[in-house]
């Protein structure tokens, strides 16, 4: 199994990567920072005003003793995100002992019913934002919550009451590859089916999926509420 120790490719030059580093070990100044680099504060600020707009960075003023407010600047959560995390090590062994203890009908139990958290939370907004009795803006509202999560999602009505969740990324890839089944449909065919499934009789399929292979996964999202009641008034 191998490590990768390198920093976000996007804030891979020297000098940046090294003002990362520098902040990872606790707020600082620009002159602080200058000093370790050995660089003009102008520079500095530069790289750091930089790192800001892709707020990786952010800064506030202190006051110390009796001198001027000092602007301090320290890493935001998505700058320490720069740095490897080995989500998918972690989870795939905590996967692993789930399934070695309880056998994979408790894996399974246990990730349907992480699904059905997930879900009723992104219901919870959906009411507060008062688009529960729309099928299409609860579904925009799922596309919301898939992009929040890092799904990297988009939705297109494909007919009068059918429409497609396409998601070019995969959040759980390498656990997927290895669990397509629990991770794919017990959990990303869930989350969308329980989020849907309280108001409406939401028909969820999953065409096609990054797991095997494909370029994205693609979820057909039928209302099947509306189609029963178009049939029953057309009889």
């Amino acid at each position: 199994m191998t490590y990768n120790s390198g920093i976000n490719p996007a804030f891979s030059g020297d000098t940046k990567k090294t003002i990362l580093e520098l902040l990872l070990d606790g707020p600082k100044t620009s002159g602080e920072i200058a000093d370790k680099l050995q660089i003009q504060k102008s520079a500095v600020r530069i790289h750091l005003d930089s790192m800001q707009a892709q707020k990786a960075v952010t800064s506030y003023f202190k006051i110390v003793r009796l001198g001027r407010p000092r602007k301090i600047y320290e890493l935001t959560e998505s700058g320490r995100e720069l740095f490897p995390r080995r989500y998918d090590l972690i989870l795939s062994l905590i996967v692993k002992k789930i399934e070695e203890t309880g056998g994979r009908e408790q894996l399974n139990k246990i990730i349907k019913s992480i699904a059905d958290d997930i879900a009723a939370d992104i219901r919870e907004r959906i009411e507060k934002n008062n688009v529960s009795g729309s099928f299409e803006k609860s579904l925009k509202m799922l596309n919301s919550v898939s992009n929040e999560m890092g799904f990297g999602s988009s939705i297109s009505k494909e007919g009068s009451e059918t429409y497609s969740l396409i998601s070019r990324n995969c959040i759980l890839h390498k656990l997927a590859l290895d669990h397509q089944d629990a991770i794919c449909h017990g959990l990303h065919d869930r989350i969308i089916q329980k989020t849907l499934g309280e108001k409406v009789n939401a028909d969820v399929e999953l065409k096609e999926c990054i797991a095997l292979g494909n370029n994205y996964s693609k979820h057909i999202i039928t209302n099947k509420s509306v189609e029963r009641k178009d049939k029953a008034s057309s009889t």
